[in-house]
């Protein structure tokens, strides 16, 4: 049975620094969880904790309703699945994956039965022969994983399994780990800094940065009510436009004019009462804006602000189309070979029922929404 894993104000320092920082997280069984973010922000550690590789210096860590913060990892019943793939050169695929029950004695019958019908399920059954050194990047990571799974362990943690792999591949594991989460129905905690990884697998992202639990929701939560200036630019590619912002009553409407902006964009007055019983009258405002929710045309549209395109980024399926906007820019998602070139005068506006706005002082977003 996949076990709920729980994390009780969990707190670890490594000298003067903070790593986990009263970290407060309940895994449901049977779930998906992916942990997110740079490099450093204690992702990792806590992934360590958990299985019992690192001490935490305060809290509790219970799976399946038992407290293990002082057990040793072998007792904890949880397999790691480390971002080197750690297999041994000498042994062949099949006794890579036989360790770890030879290791507990399993009986010989047991040992083969099981390692057969993991390879059939990671689909490495003709590789059983080879060793590490014949393999393709994308097998030895099946290998890694197979070796995981053998002990039928209760719980699966990753830390950036499939980080070293080229694009192509990483993007064949993603299938391929989902489907295995699927199958297996084993509760699971993913570490990675790629946020596309995050989108892809997770039944729930955790959000992290100097060791503080930022958000914690499904992919599509956070990707679109982020809770700060963080996760806004931290989730998405390309990431959240963000830019300070005045906003004045002009003509019945709300005039959302960037910092340095000739001209603003038109939203809906009720717009100015919401940041107003928000607390935000007298606030430094940024709004938060995806480069989808900007819409560009090649001639003058109601409500749409004329700039120049100042940098085109063709991505096949659609252009990315950089705005100057004041000072910076805007970058924009358009269909491919909307703007010709650089230096063309466009027309752009702003969903303002996908607008964000954050309190620029703090960061946290005022949750506001049209």
């Amino acid at each position: 049975m996949s076990p709920r894993i729980e994390l009780e104000r969990v707190n670890k320092h490594f000298g003067p620094v903070h790593v986990i920082n009263d970290v407060n997280l309940t895994v449901q069984e049977r779930e998906f969880v992916v942990f997110l973010g740079q490099s450093g922000c204690g992702k990792t550690t806590t992934l360590r904790a958990i299985a019992g590789l690192e001490t935490i210096d305060s809290g509790a860590i219970r799976i399946a309703g038992r407290a293990v913060q002082d057990t040793r990892p072998e007792e904890r019943d949880i397999a790691f699945v480390f971002q080197s793939f750690a297999l041994y050169p000498h042994l062949t695929v099949y006794e890579n994956m036989a360790f770890p029950l030879r290791a507990t004695r399993t009986p010989r019958d047991e040992v083969d039965r099981t390692v057969r019908r993991v390879a059939e399920v990671l689909q490495t059954s003709h590789l059983l022969k080879r060793r590490p050194s014949a393999l393709s990047g994308g097998d030895l990571q099946r290998v890694a994983i197979g070796r995981a799974l053998v002990r039928q362990p209760k719980a699966m943690l990753m830390d950036e399994p499939i980080g070293s792999l080229d694009a192509k591949l990483r993007e064949e594991m993603r299938v391929e780990l989902k489907r295995l989460h699927v199958e297996q129905g084993s509760t699971t905690i993913y570490v990675t800094h790629d946020q596309i990884e995050a989108m892809a697998l997770a039944d729930r992202i955790v959000v992290m940065h100097a060791g503080v639990l930022q958000q914690v929701g499904s992919p599509e939560e956070v990707y679109a009510n982020p809770v700060n200036l963080f996760v806004a630019q931290f989730v998405g590619s390309p990431v959240m436009n963000v830019a300070e912002v005045s906003v004045t009553g002009q003509d019945g409407a709300a005039r959302v004019t960037v910092a340095g902006a000739a001209e603003g964009f038109v939203f809906p007055a009720a717009l100015i009462d919401r940041l107003s019983v928000a607390g935000a009258a007298d606030k430094p405002l940024s709004l938060g804006i995806r480069p989808e929710a900007l819409e560009i045309t090649l001639a003058p549209q109601d409500g749409a602000i004329p700039v120049e395109a100042h940098l085109i980024e063709p991505l096949g399926s659609h252009d990315i189309v950089d705005l100057k906007m004041g000072p910076g820019f805007l970058r924009a998602r358009t269909r491919a070979g909307l703007v010709p070139g650089p230096g063309t005068q466009v027309w752009v506006r702003a969903d303002a029922g996908r607008a964000h706005f954050f309190d620029s002082g703090s960061g946290q977003s005022l949750g506001v929404r049209l």
